[in-house]
Formats: structure tokens, sequence, C-alpha cells
């Protein structure tokens, strides 16, 4: 009998359990995704965007929100209506949040952005200047935070760029793309423990007239993806990549007279495992920089780039410092004997009779029969 009464009982709490997951469905709905773009807009105006998200219960939780803004035309009036949607979606418990607005430079994001406690993934762009963050500034689970043009100009002193990242104890990946001529007011650092993957991206070397570019420093002990597409800096005072697993280098030739030094940079490669060079101009930076190539232990798969009329003198260097080098990729080699156009440093070949690798990968081949 004490057996048939145990069972009911079992019965009885999962019947309540059945009705309070009810009752949880129907005070809390989650929706996976909000975006307004006003060049897919077809339900109004933003101003009626707003009012419809505002006007939505608070038990409404947002897991994604998009907003892309491209008016040159916001008043000061407009501005507060962006800045009430932005607080209502963080206020929503948003967990991935992009903010493209491309506006007059006068427009500051709301403090909350950069207070947030729930956000995992921030996306900021791209007509904006950042010029103020809080002190009490902390994303304690953003892990992914992406500044496309975003400019940094702190009125308060110090560095608002350094203190955005260090408001992220948990950020593993940057992504920052600049325009040609952007410019910064900033310490000149990316420093984080925690960083796992770095991207800084160019529009365009475009019409660099080789004017003098700050010296910048990496401190980012935790870092293993590395893609680097920027102009030459002065120097590269500190350059701390020890758990560098990946790098991509995209970086122009310097022009004579020049005096941009690269060698705290190439040394600061040396644990890297995948190496690619995105530009033939890079390899002639490690050419000319050559007594700063270090040994790369580690480096099992080297990716070049080349063009016709290529000199080559920088791989044998690479391959006589790399000793465990396993997979040579070269991307769009050009071969023609008619046009004479193979360097003299491939001659014979000779350089490969001893080499080491076990993979040649040969893309984009160009050239003749012979």
């Amino acid at each position: 009998m004490s057996e048939i009464v145990r069972v009911q009982e079992i019965i009885s709490k999962l019947w309540n359990l059945k009705i309070a997951s009810k009752n949880c469905l129907n005070l809390v709905t989650i929706i996976s995704s909000v975006a307004y773009d006003p060049s897919f807009e077809t339900n109004g105006s933003f101003k009626d965007f707003v009012s419809r998200l505002l006007a939505r219960r608070d038990s409404y939780r947002i897991r994604r929100f998009s907003l892309k803004l491209r008016s040159l035309e916001f008043d000061s009036a407009k501005y507060n209506l962006v800045n009430d949607c932005v607080r209502n979606v963080l206020h929503r418990g948003v967990l991935d949040l992009e903010l493209d607005i491309d506006v007059n430079e006068d427009y500051t994001l709301p403090f909350e952005v950069f207070t947030c406690k729930k956000v995992v993934k921030l996306k900021l762009g791209s007509g904006f200047v950042i010029d103020n963050i809080p002190k009490n500034a902390l994303l304690p689970a953003l892990k992914t935070l992406s500044l496309d043009k975003v400019r940094f100009n702190d009125k308060s002193g110090g560095c608002a760029f350094t203190r955005l990242v260090s408001a992220c104890p948990v950020l593993e990946e940057l992504v920052i793309y600049r325009n040609n001529r952007e410019d910064w007011e900033w310490s000149c650092i990316v420093s984080s423990k925690t960083l796992k993957r770095l991207t800084i991206l160019r529009e365009d070397w475009g019409d660099l007239d080789g004017s003098s570019y700050e010296s910048i420093s990496f401190d980012t002990p935790s870092l293993e993806y590395f893609e680097y597409f920027d102009v030459l800096r002065d120097e590269y005072p500190v350059v701390n990549l020890k758990s560098l697993v990946e790098a991509k280098l995209k970086l122009p030739l310097f022009m004579v007279g020049d005096t941009y030094d690269v060698r705290n940079l190439i040394k600061g490669l040396k644990n890297v495992q995948i190496l690619s060079f995105g530009a033939l101009d890079t390899m002639q930076l490690f050419y000319i920089f050559r007594e700063a190539v270090p040994v790369f232990e580690n480096l099992f798969h080297l990716s070049l780039t080349t063009e016709a009329a290529f000199c080559w003198a920088v791989l044998p260097i690479l391959l006589e410092k790399s000793p465990n080098l396993k997979t040579l990729t070269i991307e769009a080699l050009h071969y023609d004997t008619q046009e004479d156009t193979v360097c003299e440093c491939l001659e014979g070949y000779s350089f490969l009779s001893p080499c080491h690798i076990e993979v040649l990968r040969i893309t984009q081949f160009e050239g003749d029969i012979g």
C-alpha cells in the first residue's frame, strides 16, 4: 500500500512541475532575433519600430539585436530615441548586440552599453567616436568585441580604448576595422591576458605617403590567432605573442627614407605554427630585416603569395629558419620561360635539396608548359 502512495505522490509532483513550467513560459517569452535596417524596412519608420519595441512587456527577452542606421539628418531628439531603444534591449537581456550607427560624430552611446552584464558578443560601428568610458565600466560576459570604423578620443583623460578592453575580463576575440586615414587618440597598446583572437584590418593601403605612424604594442600572451593588415609603424616596442598558433600578415613595404622598424614584430612571431604572407611587400620586409628572423621551432605550415618577376630571396631564409616545416603553399605561382620570369634566387633550386618539407602545394599556377 505504501508503494501505491509513493507513486501517487510522484505523479502529483510531476503534475505540479508541469503546471509551474507552463506558468513560467507564460511569464517569459524569448525572441531569438530583432533587427532594424532601413534598407529592408517595410513596417514604418524607426520611431514606429522603437514604439513597438517599448510597448512589449518586460517579460520579453531578446537574444540578438541588430540596429543599422544610415541617416545623416539625425538630431539630438532622434539620438535620444536611439539610446532609449538600446537601453530597452539591454534591459531585455540581449546576448548578441550589433549597433551599426553611421551618423554624425556628436552621437554618444549610452553608458549602459559599457556596464551590461549579459552581452556576450558586441559589434559597434561605424561613424561615431567613443570619447568617454564610465569609471564603472564592466562587461563581465563579453567574449567577442568588433569595432568597425569606430574612433576613440577620451576627453576625460587616459585611453578610452584601453579602458574598454580592460572592462572585458573574459574577452577572447577582438576585431578592428579601420579607415586608411583614421586616427585615434589612444595609448597605442593592445593589452589583454585573455584575448585569443586578434584581427586588425584596414580598407586598403590607398595613397600612403610615407607619413609617420605611431608605434604600437601587443601585450597578448594568450593570443592564438593574429590577422594583421595595417600600415607600418615606427616601432613595435612590446610584442608578447608567446601562445601564437596562426598568423596572417599583410604589410606594405616602406618607402625610401622611411625609418620603420619591424624587428620586434618579426621576433615576436617565433612560436607561430601556421604563417601566411598576404602580400609580396610583407616578404620583402622579412628579407630586409632578415637578421631579426627567429628560428621558427613550431612552424609546420608556411604560405606565400607571389607575382611575376618576384624575388624569392626570402624563401631560402625562411626554410633554413623553420626546421620542422612540413607544408609549403605557394599561391599564384608564375613561370614563363619566354619572359625569363624565374628569379635568380631559384636558379638550380639548390636550396630545396636539403629541404625537409613533406607537402608542396601550388595554387593558381600561371605559365607555359616548358
